[in-house]
C-alpha cells in the first residue's frame, strides 16, 4: 500500500490514495485522450508502479487494502485533516464506496474528498440506502466534461467543470463555480462543498 504524500497540487498536508488511471475508470470517460494522470509527474515509474500495486492489494485482499487506509488515518502521530481519494483512478465498484463510506465514518475528524465519473454507482447506492448514508465529511463531486458528455446526477451532487482551451467544447458552466487556484493546501474549498455548488478547472 502506497499513500502519495508528494502531491505538487494537494500539498504536503493532504495525503491522497491512488489507482491506475483508464483501468480502474468508465469504459466511456471522454477525458482519457486529456488525462491528466496519464502524463507529467504520474508517468513516472515508480509513481505507475505504485498506482499499480495498490490496484492489485485491493484486487487480492480488499479488507486489508482498505484497514491499512484506516490504520494510516487513525495513527496517533496522524498529522492530517484532509484526504483525496484518487488524484489519479476512479472508484472501482459499490463495494469499494461502501469501504469509503466506512473510512469516512470512522475517521469523523478528517474531511474525505472524491471527484468521479462513476455517477451510475454513486446514484445506485443513493437510491438504495439514501443519501443521507454518505457521511457528512465524505465529499462526492461529480466529474462532469464537454458539451457532448450527458451525466445524470439526480441527487444533485456538487459538480466540477472543465474550461478547456478550445471555448466551444465547454458545456453551460454554471455562473457562481469557484475557480480553481491550484493550491489545495491553501483553498480547501472542494472539501467543503455542498449539494448543488460547482467549481471550474482550467484545462491542464
Amino acid at each position: 500500500m502506497k499513500i502519495s504524500l508528494t502531491n505538487s497540487k494537494l500539498g504536503a498536508l493532504i495525503p491522497s490514495l491512488n489507482l491506475p488511471a483508464i483501468i480502474t475508470c468508465r469504459k466511456d470517460a471522454p477525458c482519457k485522450h486529456l488525462c491528466y494522470a496519464c502524463k507529467g509527474n504520474f508517468k513516472y515509474p515508480n509513481v505507475t508502479k505504485s498506482h499499480l500495486n495498490n490496484y492489485q492489494h485491493f484486487l487480492n485482499n480488499p479488507e486489508d487494502f482498505f484497514n491499512e487506509i484506516k490504520e494510516f488515518l487513525k495513527s496517533p502521530l496522524r498529522i492530517y485533516s484532509f484526504f483525496r481519494w484518487h488524484a489519479s483512478g476512479d472508484i472501482i465498484s459499490k463495494e469499494y464506496f461502501i469501504n469509503m463510506i466506512k473510512i469516512a465514518d470512522a475517521c469523523p475528524d478528517i474531511k474525505f474528498l472524491a471527484f468521479t465519473k462513476q455517477f451510475e454507482i454513486i446514484n445506485e447506492y443513493v437510491k438504495v440506502f439514501g443519501i443521507s448514508t454518505i457521511p457528512n465529511n465524505l465529499h462526492i463531486v461529480f466529474s462532469m466534461w464537454d458539451k457532448n458528455f450527458k451525466v445524470e446526477n439526480p441527487y444533485n451532487f456538487p459538480t466540477t467543470w472543465v474550461d478547456f482551451k478550445d471555448k466551444s467544447q465547454n458545456p453551460k458552466i454554471p455562473e457562481m463555480a469557484i475557480p480553481c487556484i491550484g493550491k489545495c493546501w491553501q483553498c480547501q474549498s472542494c472539501w467543503s462543498l455542498q449539494q448543488g455548488q460547482s467549481v471550474v478547472f482550467h484545462q491542464h
